[in-house]
């Protein structure tokens, strides 16, 4: 099937596909031009089914709703049927879009409290998969220099569920109406932009695994996991024509009239976009006040602050409580050979109950900030309505 058609089929589709009915699932793989935009015929991931055969969790991707058992990450690779969905062809460098439709989560963000954007999706990479691989061999695990877990694989980009320009067609929806003005179109797929790496071989199967972490949240400290996987393989082929091994080389220009069929320029220029559920490029403004950095402290704690110049810090002590720490990705102090800022995840681990002295220090300065965590779900909550635009309005956060 012809690019141009895959996106008209998929288009025409949606129209008949209700939202929020079924999650999400990568659907088709492109390879990226030097121009940005799709080129070449798409791949298809593991286990792929079209949706014309119906809509269904877990025929069209892994769900994972308890990882203690750790359960495999992928489909069975015997799952394919890859003469007639054949896995997309690329070379190591080469810049390619996971494409995938909302499904509602972006169009429809209040219908149950999720984390900022839609949560995080984290793309990894192997020449050495295995369908005995779990989710806790990869996810948090494998790190950007390939050193990490049980070092079979790497980190390739962390990006947010919503990409800032996707939506579904839902007549009166805020957020359609919005994003149907700016664009022009009456839909959009959902992308995830990677980038193979350099050293690959030039001949051989390298497995990509897309990986959604989008868990229900609770309470300010708790939430219920909720991870979304698809894989897809790629098949080695050398260095292809128009192939680009830096993302400061892809020229964009302006491809508004083809927006259906083009990267997302911010993707490719940072690879690490999200680095923890409401933290990374373009999150939540830090707070700028006692309000805004701390809940609600009991009757006998006792709060201070100092104000250096344009600093503000702020020190509250408050009595014993339980704090969840996420997982993260924390940046790396260096780069990698093509320029891109690497990362590494790390685990972070949840305190016992002891009291607790918090310190929020920020820079009153000019949204956007990144890096700035929300640990809280009133936090998620609020920024969630910035989704119309990609960012989020100033105003009293918990953090």
């Amino acid at each position: 099937m012809s690019l141009k058609g895959a996106t008209i089929a998929a288009i025409s589709l949606l129209a008949a596909v209700p939202t929020v009915s079924a999650h999400t699932w990568v659907e088709y793989l492109y390879h990226i031009s030097s121009t940005g935009t799709f080129t070449g015929e798409p791949g298809y991931p593991i286990g792929y089914l079209p949706r014309s055969q119906g809509i269904s969790d877990d025929q069209h991707q892994t769900k994972i709703l308890d990882t203690s058992t750790n359960p495999a990450i992928c489909k069975p690779l015997s799952s394919s049927n890859t003469a007639q969905y054949p896995p997309l062809q690329a070379g190591a460098g080469d810049y390619i879009a996971l494409q995938y439709q909302e499904n509602g989560h972006v169009t429809q963000p209040d219908l149950t409290p999720r984390p900022y954007r839609g949560g995080n999706v984290y793309v990894y990479g192997t020449m050495h998969h295995q369908d005995s691989d779990g989710i806790n061999d990869v996810l948090n695990s494998w790190t950007a220099d390939g050193k990490g877990g049980n070092k079979k694989g790497k980190l390739l980009a962390t990006h947010y569920f919503d990409d800032g320009q996707c939506f579904q067609d839902a007549p009166g929806n805020p957020i359609t109406q919005q994003r149907q003005a700016k664009y022009g179109v009456n839909q959009l797929p959902c992308q995830t932009d990677i980038q193979l790496p350099t050293d690959l071989a030039s001949k051989g199967t390298y497995t990509l695994m897309w990986v959604w972490d989008w868990p229900r949240i609770i309470s300010d400290t708790q939430n219920v996991t909720e991870i979304y996987t698809t894989c897809a393989q790629i098949n080695l082929t050398g260095s292809k024509g128009e192939s680009v091994k830096s993302g400061s080389s892809i020229k964009f220009g302006n491809n508004k009239g083809d927006i259906q069929s083009a990267a997302i320029p911010s993707q490719v220029h940072n690879l690490i976009e999200a680095t923890a559920l409401g933290i990374g490029t373009s999150s939540p403004p830090a707070p700028t006040g006692l309000d805004e950095a701390t809940t609600t402290p009991s009757p006998t704690a006792s709060s201070k602050s100092k104000s250096h110049g344009h600093v503000k810090t702020v020190t509250v002590t408050a009595e014993p409580e339980t704090v969840t720490q996420y997982q993260t990705v924390t940046m790396g102090a260096g780069n990698d050979n093509d320029g891109h800022t690497s990362a590494q995840p790390s685990t972070l681990t949840t305190s016992t109950a002891v009291p607790t002295k918090q310190t929020a220090t920020s820079t009153v300065i000019p949204f956007p900030t990144s890096f700035i965590p929300v640990t809280s779900v009133h936090g998620f909550l609020k920024v969630r309505a910035a989704r119309v635009t990609g960012h989020a309005r100033r105003g009293s956060y918990s953090y």
